[in-house]
Formats: C-alpha cells, structure tokens, sequence
C-alpha cells in the first residue's frame, strides 16, 4: 500500500481489510558516550517511524555492528538502553543480528500494526492545512559539539531527553483527532523532509522560520563556528527547491540540519487544530502552511 514512490517513513502492506503491517528499519552511529542513552536514542529513532505513519509498533529485531576490539560490556548496555525503550513502547525485541564493523552501529527493524483505511502519509497534504512541529530542531548540531567535546558551558540535557522521548503521543493524538499528512524530521532536516512532503503531495508550503521551535543551544553553537555536516549535504541536496527571505543565517543553517529522533511535522485541517493542542496538552507550534502555489517548493519567510 505504501512503498519507495513517496518516500514515506515506513512501508505498509495489507494483510486483509482490518490490518496492515507497518514496517522500517534504521541504525545509528553513536551520538551520545554512554551507551545506554545510546541504545535508548537509537530505538526511539528507529520506533518514530512507524509513529509517523500512525501506526503502532509491536516486534523489532536488534541490528548492531560492533567493532570486535571493543569491550563487550558497551555491547550489552547499548542493548539494554534499547530494550528499555522499546519496553516503554510495548514493543517485544525478538532477537536480532551483529556483525563486525569498524565502529558501533545500533537500530531496530520494527513491524507494527495498523488498519489500512487510517494510513497517514506524507502524501495528502492539502491547501491551507497547517503544519505544526512536536519537538524543537537543532539536535544535530548539539549532537556535533558533544562527539567534537566542544559543550563546554551548553546544557545539551533537553536535547538529550528530546531524543529519547518517544513520538508514540503524538502519534496517538493525530490518530485520534484525524490529520492530513505526517512525517518525522529526522537526517534530512526539517526543509529535506518538508521537501519530500511538496513533491509527494504536489503542493508548496510556505514556513515561518521566526515561529520554529529552535533549541538555543543550538544557536549558540553554531556562532561558535561548529557546523554538523549535516547542514551541508542537505543543503546540496534540497537548496534548489527552496526560497528564503529575510531569515538570519545561522536559523537557515539549522533548518536545513539533520535531526535525531526529531519530532513529528503533523499537517492538518486548522479547524481541527486546536482539538489536536487540547488533547496533546505538549509544545506543538504552526510553523507553516500548505499553499496551492509552486508545488514541490518550500518558501521560508521570517
């Protein structure tokens, strides 16, 4: 039902006319020194993306590269960090595989559940939806200061808890209010994934850098002249189809930064938008708006 043509998070095949299955997979390099944060950040990332469909995760397999001069103990509380993760998302880890590898690499492959009729893709975007965020940007910045040891004087600790915050409430929210169109914001950065979103729902959206949540942090770091290269290869792949207006350089640096376990971009209907911030009851700011001009492209005002 759902494959590689509208570079959705996840894929969906249909079983029969109840149930669908959502499936996906993701690793991660490590982005935080302790390992059981690690393995936390990384199950929560693999995890969003069954979220972002709407779906609700239920098995995974563990997919770890692990370096064989490494102290086997780190394998183990990467493990654990995961496990309690998925735990927290009622998710059973059935197994899964290691392979050597030159450095760690950790994720899932998650099947979830849900019905074929409530998919929600990145594809049905419409005319005057708006777009709102659930979780700030920058974290692939901080991420970079910290592998760098360049934190000092940051507090990179509502960065860290973002990261291993599951998307499953947001999720449960969109499926109960009833949204247009969802992805999560993860490597290719808000604009990357708003792009795919455009092209997929042939229609523009227009943002409002100035109503984005932005980690200060974030900020800070960037004015420090630590840019994660992230910003860019995204910037090489998605600057074409993007305009910006009057937007400070280093929020346009971050826009286009790549995120962990980053938060959902939920598109709705805005007669339904303050139904969804009621029963949600966290941070979920308009950043945008879906428009009818220049299908395809993102135009950024501040």
């Amino acid at each position: 039902m759902v494959g590689l043509n509208t570079a959705d998070d996840a894929g969906v095949y249909k079983l029969n006319e109840e149930l669908a299955l959502v499936y996906t997979i993701d690793i991660l390099t490590p982005v935080v020194a302790d390992p059981v944060l690690y393995g936390m950040i990384a199950a929560a990332n693999s995890l969003s993306d069954v979220y972002a469909m709407g779906g609700d995760p239920k098995l995974a397999l563990n997919i770890i590269g692990f370096p064989g001069k490494d102290d086997p103990k780190i394998l183990g509380e990467i493990l654990r960090g995961g496990q309690e993760k998925a735990k927290e998302a009622g998710v059973t880890i059935a197994g899964g595989h290691t392979f050597n590898s030159d450095e760690i690499k950790y994720g899932l492959s998650v099947i979830g559940y849900i019905h074929p009729a409530k998919i929600i893709t990145n594809a049905q975007a419409k005319p005057d939806d708006l777009i709102i965020l659930t979780k700030p940007i920058g974290v692939g910045t901080v991420v970079q200061s910290l592998l760098l040891e360049q934190s000092a004087g940051i507090d990179y600790q509502p960065v860290i808890e973002a990261m291993t915050t599951l998307n499953k409430e947001a999720s449960l929210t969109m499926r109960e209010v009833g949204v247009d169109a969802c992805t999560d914001i993860t490597g290719y950065g808000l604009i990357g994934h708003l792009v795919e979103m455009a092209e997929a729902s042939n229609v523009g959206i227009e943002l409002w850098a100035s109503k984005i949540p932005i980690y200060q942090q974030a900020i800070e770091i960037i004015k420090r002249g630590i840019f994660e290269p992230g910003i860019t290869m995204n910037q090489n792949s998605f600057k074409q189809k993007v305009d910006i207006q009057g937007v400070d350089n280093y929020v346009g640096s971050i826009l286009f930064g790549s995120e962990t376990s980053g938060g959902l971009a939920i598109v709705l209907p805005e007669a339904k938008l303050n139904k969804f911030l009621n029963q949600y009851q966290k941070p979920a700011p308009v950043i945008g708006r879906i428009t009818k001009e220049n299908p395809g492209r993102i135009r950024i005002i501040r």
